[in-house]
């Protein structure tokens, strides 16, 4: 396998989005921001949705319910989020930022915007927009996949 373009997809997947986080972590850490790059993507959703139910939440990050909760814990324990109960089913709850969220995650997006930068170096906008979309497409094709097929 030594032409590139014979190299499995999940191993350029893999290799590009541990590049990618580990620079993000690394920046965030030079600028002290202790924080995972799944702390932050949850961060960003819940930002950008206050209000979901954990499980909404969790669906929407692609993770299972229970590690979402780990990651609220430590968001949680840094005053960045609350989990309320929904009026509508206290047996649920619904999570939402704090006040001190949206200017911790601006300045982690500032410091992020070199490295997203860097990422596309020498990509238009359209092959970009053509990766987004292939990317996109790959995901729903997994996200609906059922394991017990085999494929």
């Amino acid at each position: 396998m030594n032409d590139p373009s014979e190299e499995p997809l999940a191993f350029l997947f893999s290799d590009v989005a541990r590049l990618f986080w580990r620079r993000l972590e690394t920046a965030w850490a030079r600028a002290g921001h202790d924080f995972g790059s799944a702390e932050v993507r949850v961060l960003i959703t819940i930002v950008d949705n206050p209000g979901l139910r954990q499980a909404q939440l969790a669906e929407r990050l692609y993770i299972e319910p229970m590690t979402l909760v780990g990651h609220l814990d430590r968001l949680g324990g840094r005053g960045l989020v609350e989990r309320r109960a929904d009026p509508g089913d206290r047996r649920a709850k619904l999570v939402f930022p704090t006040e001190r969220a949206a200017p911790v995650l601006e300045e982690l997006r500032a410091i992020s915007a070199g490295i997203r930068a860097a990422q596309t170096a020498g990509v238009s906008a359209d092959e970009a927009a053509a990766l987004r979309g292939l990317l996109t497409r790959v995901r729903a094709n997994l996200a609906g996949f059922d394991i017990g097929e085999g494929r």
